[in-house]
Order: structure tokens, then sequence, then C-alpha cells
């Protein structure tokens, strides 16, 4: 009997019930408690804490002779927000913790001294209410000059105690109907699960021999027949899952495989367990059939030797952690980074711990870093040169008050000069930066290029006769019209042409010439000037960046020019050249579309 389904189920369910039913029952009643003791505790200290009102209130009837009595009045008027009630007094006590006065004189002249009243008696009050007490507290103590007292608030809990006995008895109520319920099901229950136990049980065995195909029949649709079905579900779950597990596997493998960044996997013995395309291409004809651990550190020249216990030890500063970082590796003209972080993997049904390394490659960002730098070097030598003139102008001035006119008026020219090349770098600068961050407004309209380089040429041919240089503009057939920026596309043309009549020796020629191409407008300055190293060729477009022959007071610009017309033309979706000979001259060429991609700003 002892043995049988039905004396098991029987037994299961009652215990089951019980148990459920106890630990409900304990719960509630510890929780009601608790909410009760929290209740209390939170009602004190929100009335009762320092600077709130009635402890204001209390604390200024101490100025008074009889503030026992004054004190009751305050605190009558607050029973309310007190909770004060048959089962809830407060009393008004002594420094000493005797009775003054109180709203029950009969409880108050028999108050023991609790460990929270004690405490507010040493003027380190506590306050806290302990598990299991069958009342509750609070203390708080008041001192005005030499006048103190004690206002003492404590709740009988009686009133959760019948509450608490109503919630037992529901329980008690509720566990008896559960047993009563829970026998009479088990015996329903053990019938009707026997047989399709054992249908259950060779389902399962078939599903552990890797056997899907096998379907459970149902007999009724009752409980067990839902578990049946349930059964014949999850073997359809299951397989289904496999199946997905095994293509997450393979798409796993082909972002592995395909990401930028480098990862290389390696197992504890140092060999290479995986690695993906970006590794490989890095390290080239490095990557053979025997590279390893130890070859691949040795190839980014890192210190480093991976701990396969417990933990990984940071050998840089000897703190333990998961993983190892290295930055700025050099390799084959590339900056690297360099992750390592240790695996977990199985092989022969055993856990084994490996490394793997995830490689970033940071050249462009050091390249940035590295261009920053020089940009605020050459920013600083830039204004260091005018700021240096101008301060010697104005230390001549001022230590000679007999100077000659002419002399101060020509060293008063000399700081407004440098202030203007102040002015113009600054100026630069800022245009540069607007079309940096994208900020820049732009006038696109449609206009008529011939008509735009023939004004250009009228207003610089006085620049140009007074070099004696001849300035000819020779365009090609007829120009279309071009839509951009009309104020951006004449500031790149004067540019151009400045610069080369400004490199060129007197009596030199400049030609203008236009055209209309295939991808657009094509407009060519040429020079017979002195024309620009090939070394310098590259850097021309650089910021700053200036041919050190034309480093003098007389040529010497901002060197942010070409690097504003530069950004200008290719915002306009454009491009420029500069084709150069030593000694023979420069071309330099514009190709800008004929409706450029930029949007006008209203």
């Amino acid at each position: 009997m002892y043995n049988s389904l039905y004396f098991k189920i029987i037994l299961i369910l009652v215990i089951f019930m019980i148990t459920v039913m106890c630990v409900i029952g304990t719960v509630l009643i510890n929780n009601v408690n608790s909410f009760y003791m929290d209740e209390f505790t939170e009602q004190m200290e929100q009335n009762l804490s320092a600077g709130s009102p009635l402890t204001e209130e209390l604390r200024g009837a101490l100025a008074v002779d009889d503030f026992a009595s004054e004190q009751l009045k305050i605190l009558n008027s607050y029973r309310g927000v007190l909770g004060i009630d048959d089962y809830r007094n407060f009393y008004i006590l002594d420094g000493d913790g005797a009775f003054l006065e109180g709203s029950d004189s009969e409880l108050g002249s028999t108050l023991q001294k609790t460990t929270n009243l004690i405490a507010a008696m040493r003027g380190k009050p506590d306050n806290t209410q302990p598990l299991g007490a069958d009342f509750a507290d609070y203390a708080l103590k008041l001192t005005d000059a030499d006048t103190e007292c004690i206002i003492y608030v404590r709740d009988s809990m009686e009133e959760m105690q019948q509450f608490t006995w109503i919630l037992f008895s529901i329980i008690l109520q509720a566990l008896m109907f559960g047993l009563i319920f829970a026998i009479i099901l088990a015996f329903f229950l053990s019938k009707a699960i026997t047989s399709p136990i054992q249908s259950l049980t060779r389902g399962a065995k078939l599903i552990a021999a890797g056997e899907f195909s096998h379907e459970l029949d149902i007999h009724a649709n009752d409980e067990i027949g839902k578990l049946t079905d349930t059964f014949n579900y999850m073997k359809k779950t299951l397989k289904n899952t496999l199946e997905e597990v095994s293509g997450e596997h393979q798409k796993l493998e082909t972002v592995f495989t395909y990401l930028h960044d480098g990862v290389i996997a390696f197992t504890e013995d140092g060999k290479v367990m995986h690695i993906n395309e970006s590794v490989k291409e890095l390290l080239g004809s490095k990557y053979d059939e025997k590279f390893n651990f130890s070859r691949f550190i040795e190839l980014l020249d890192i210190d480093y030797n991976p701990n396969f216990s417990v933990e990984y030890v940071d050998r840089k500063d000897g703190v333990e952690g998961d993983g190892y970082n290295v930055s700025d590796v050099m390799f084959d003209g590339k900056v690297l980074d360099v992750n390592f972080g240790d695996i977990n993997y199985m092989a022969d049904n055993t856990s084994h711990r490996g490394v793997l390394a995830v490689i970033h490659d940071e050249t462009g960002r050091y390249e940035l870093d590295k261009s920053r730098r020089e940009f605020v070097a050459n920013v600083s030598h830039e204004m260091r040169t005018p700021l240096t003139s101008i301060k010697g102008a104005c230390e001549t001035i001022l230590s000679d008050p007999d100077m000659e006119p002419d002399m101060e008026d020509f060293f008063l020219h000399m700081a407004v000069d440098e202030c203007d090349r102040m002015t113009r770098i600054v100026s630069d600068l800022l245009v540069l930066s607007r079309l940096d961050n994208k900020r820049t407004q732009w006038s696109i309209e449609a206009f008529d290029p011939h008509k735009i380089l023939t004004h250009i040429c009228e207003v610089m041919r006085v620049d140009a006769d007074a070099h004696s240089h001849e300035l000819i503009y020779a365009p090609s057939g007829t120009l279309p019209e071009i839509t951009a920026d009309k104020e951006r596309i004449e500031q790149v043309i004067i540019n151009i042409i400045s610069n080369a009549i400004k490199y060129t020796p007197d009596g030199g020629t400049i030609n203008i010439g236009a055209r209309a191409a295939d991808e657009g407008l094509e407009i060519c300055v040429r020079d017979t000037g002195i024309g620009i190293p090939e070394e310098d060729l590259p850097h021309l477009f650089e910021r700053f960046y200036r041919v050190e022959k034309s480093r003098t007071s007389e040529t010497g610009g901002t060197g942010l020019g070409l690097a504003i017309a530069k950004e200008i033309v290719e915002a306009h979706g454009g491009t420029i050249s500069i084709e150069s000979i030593r000694g023979k001259g420069s071309t330099v060429t514009l190709l800008l579309p004929f409706e450029t991609k930029l949007k006008s700003v209203e």
C-alpha cells in the first residue's frame, strides 16, 4: 500500500499543500507584522523627525513653566496624524523617564523602560523595532536650555494581533479544504497517470536516442492528454531548436570570419583554433601552418604570457584580472590595439582554457591625433610671429620718445600690418572650422561662369600690371551655366590667381582657361612662375603648409588659402589639383560639377 502510486500521490499532495500553506501563512503573518512595524516607524519619523512642525511646536512648549500640559494639548491636536487610538498612546516623560502627562495616565504610570526609551534618555535615540516584539514604540528627546523631556509613543499592537489571528484562521480553513481536495484529486490523478506514463517513458527514450519521428498517441483531452501533446510539441521544438543552433553556429562562424577587427583564438597549447580573414590580411605572408601564439606575440613585440589557471594576472601591474590590453602596437606601418581575453572550449569531453586576441586597427585615429598636434603647433607658430613683430614695434616706439615721425609711422604701420595678418589667420581658421563642422551657410544659384571669370580677370589685372604680368583669359567654346555658391567659387579662383601672380617673377605670363568637360566645368590657371618642388606637391593643401622659399615678408600668406579652396571645391562635389615643374611654372586645375550637390541655406 505504501509503495502504491495512489498513496505516494496522496502523500505528496498533502505534504505539498501543508508546506505551501505554512510558508504562505508564515510569510503573510511576518509581512503583516513587518508592514505594521514599518508603517508605525515611518509615521513617527514623518511627524517627529528633527525640523518637523510638530517637533518644533513641542520644543517651543519647553519654554513654558507647565510645559507638559502645553505639550499634551499639542499632541492631542495631532492625534489623527500620529494614529493615537485605543491601542496607541503617547506619553510625556521627564529626562529620567518619569511620567508627566499622556493620553492614558494609568498606562503611563506603569511604563517599562524599553530599549528605545533608554536610548532616548541617553540622548542617542535608536527607535528600531525588533522582529517578533509584541509592541512598537518611538521615543524622542527634546531639550531647550535647562529643560528636557521625552515624547514617547507606544503601540500595544493588539489590533495587529487580532488581524493576525483572523488571517491565521483563514489560512487554516484554506488548508483544510485544500487537503480534502488534494486527497480526492490524488485518486483520479493516479489512475489517469499510470497508463500514459509508460508511453511517455518510451517516447523519452526514443528522443534520447536521437529519434524524433515517433509520435505519441493522445487518448484523452485531459491534463495527461495535454502533457502528451506538449511532449510531442516539445519533441518538434527540440528538433527545430537543434537545427536553429546549428544554423546560428554557422552564422556566427560567418560573422567571425568577415569581422572588420582581427580575431584569433588560440588553444591551451598555443595552437591556432580559429582565425578570421582580417588577421590573415594583416599578417600576410607571416601567417603559415606553423603559426602559433608565441609567434604571434613575437611579431607584435608584446610581452605577454597567459596564465591558464583559474584567473589571469595582468603582468603590467600585478593586479588580477580577466584580460590584458596593449595599446599603440606598431606593426607593418600600422598602429594596433590588441586585447587578450580567456575563452573556454571543449575538447575530448574536457573543458580547456585558451586565449582570444582581438586586434583593432587604430592607424586612422593615430594619424588624426598626429595631424591635430601638428595643427596646434602650426597655429602657435603662425600667431607667435605677428605677435612678436607687434611687440617689437611697440617696444621700439616706447623706448624712444623722441623718435622721428617717419620712423614712428613705419613701426606703427608694421604693427597694423601684423594685426591684419593675424585677423586673416583667425578669419581663415573660422572658415575652415565652419567647413569642417558642416556649418557653412551656402548660397546656391545658377550663374554664367564666363562672366565671373571675366570680372575676376578685370579685378586682378591691376595687381598683375603692378608686377608687369600678362594676364590672359581664353575660354574654349561656350561655357554652360553652373549651379554653385557664386561667392565661394569666386573666392577660390581669386586665391589661385593671386598665388600665380605672387609666385611668378615680374614680367611673367598667367593663362586662365575654361572649358565644358564631360564631368563638369574645368578651369585651369597656368603661370610661368618659380614652380614648386616635387617633394612639396603632396603637402600643398595641408593647413599652414608653405613652401620654404615662400616664407618671406613679401610673399608669405597664412598657409590656409589652398586648404580653404580644397574644402570649398570638394564640398561642391568637385576636385582641385596642382601640377608643377621647378623653375617652369605651375598649373592649377579646378573641376566643378554643373549641378552642385549642396543645398542653399535660407
